[in-house]
């Protein structure tokens, strides 16, 4: 009788994390002949995700949405669960790691929640509903991974008795070899003003009118500063449109962002909350000075990288004072054990080495980050 192969559901939210932090897990997985399922919201699945996984399913569109949504979705979760007898879930984003929980246990599925950021430190209705979620249920999951030190300090204190370990790098680490490549593509443009970039999801949870105001500010000092905002809204979240003025330029969400990096002088990250800013650290690598509000994510890259980052209150001039420093102090270069750290196979490595440990498989031993 032939063996079963062992099954992985992987369960988000938005098809973007999947393709984006997933992805490269799930191919390491299937050398391993592991089956890889993944369930996400409805209309939410990028082109070229097919490839990534055996099947895909999806279900009610839950992000953000109604308590009648979430509850078809998960009923819709449960039964894919049911048919598909996956050996373990793995769950990923904020609604999809409360809903997930729910249905591994009510299922007697082994789970892992990989809690790439969370509301801990917000004001506002969202946030208090969701330490108040987290606070009633993290127990219920027995194995965390988190990717900052204070999101792993939060899961320990909530849930005392499960395992939570801490990630090397946010989503399935930075491809430094392709990042290199797309910065070296783009060549400098000689005698173009300094600019400072933006780049990331435009919707007001990345705080982006700060952003513009701590550009206004900084401008005075700087004369002829540019900013440069890149990105695009995800479905199902609020827009944040781009004010038409002077010195302000705008590109939509680029799969290439070394090309944008390698213009910009400084990075600026206005985000109020961050799990682990990938694009903070991308920047970095590339030796791009970096400016960011201080939230969980970005003082844990700052902490890694140790320079070439200046972290801030969120007031426009606490921000645009920081920008004007950065302006003018010298490019840095990354240590290249940082690099290492944060470079994709290391982290889709941990990843792996987790999953196949919880699979059971023999090769499933590897390091773990306390």
């Amino acid at each position: 009788m032939t063996r079963r192969s062992p099954c992985v559901l992987f369960h988000s939210a938005i098809g973007a994390t999947l393709n984006l932090f997933v992805a490269p897990v799930s191919a390491a997985l299937a050398e391993h002949g592991v089956r890889r399922i993944a369930v996400v919201g409805r209309d939410s699945v990028p082109p070229g995700m097919a490839a990534c996984f055996d099947e895909i399913h999806e279900v009610t569109a839950f992000r953000r949405g109604s308590l009648r949504a979430i509850a078809r979705a998960g009923a819709e979760l449960h039964r894919v669960v049911r048919s598909t007898r996956p050996d373990l879930m793995h769950l990923h984003t904020p609604y999809a790691v409360a809903l997930g929980r729910v249905v591994a246990r009510l299922t007697g599925t082994p789970h892992i929640a990989v809690i790439h950021g969370t509301f801990f430190e917000e004001p506002g209705r969202a946030a208090r509903l969701f330490s108040l979620v987290e606070g009633a249920t993290a127990w219920l999951t027995r194995t965390y991974v988190t990717v900052n030190g204070q999101d792993r300090d939060s899961y320990r204190r909530l849930a005392p008795r499960s395992r939570v370990k801490l990630a090397p790098c946010g989503g399935a680490g930075i491809d430094i070899d392709r990042l290199r490549a797309d910065a070296a593509s783009r060549a400098a443009m000689p005698g173009r003003p300094p600019r400072v970039l933006a780049l990331g999801r435009l919707t007001p949870d990345k705080n982006l009118d700060l952003a513009v105001a701590a550009w206004r500010a900084a401008r005075a000092q700087v004369p002829g500063l540019e900013l440069r905002i890149v990105g695009s809204t995800m479905p199902g979240e609020l827009p944040w449109h781009p004010p038409d003025e002077h010195g302000i330029t705008t590109g939509s969400w680029t799969d290439a962002p070394g090309r944008e990096l390698a213009q910009a002088d400084v990075l600026l990250s206005t985000s109020r909350r961050e799990g682990f800013g990938m694009t903070l650290a991308e920047a970095l690598v590339l030796g791009t000075r970096v400016v960011a509000v201080a939230n969980r994510g970005s003082r844990a890259v700052a902490e890694q990288a140790g320079v070439g980052i200046s972290l801030t209150p969120g007031q426009p001039d606490e921000v645009a004072a920081a920008l004007v420093e950065r302006l003018r102090a010298p490019s840095t270069t990354m240590l290249s054990s940082i690099s290492e750290a944060w470079a994709r196979q290391t982290v889709v490595d941990f990843h792996t080495a987790h999953i196949l440990e919880e699979l059971g498989h023999p090769a499933g031993v590897g390091t773990a980050h306390a």
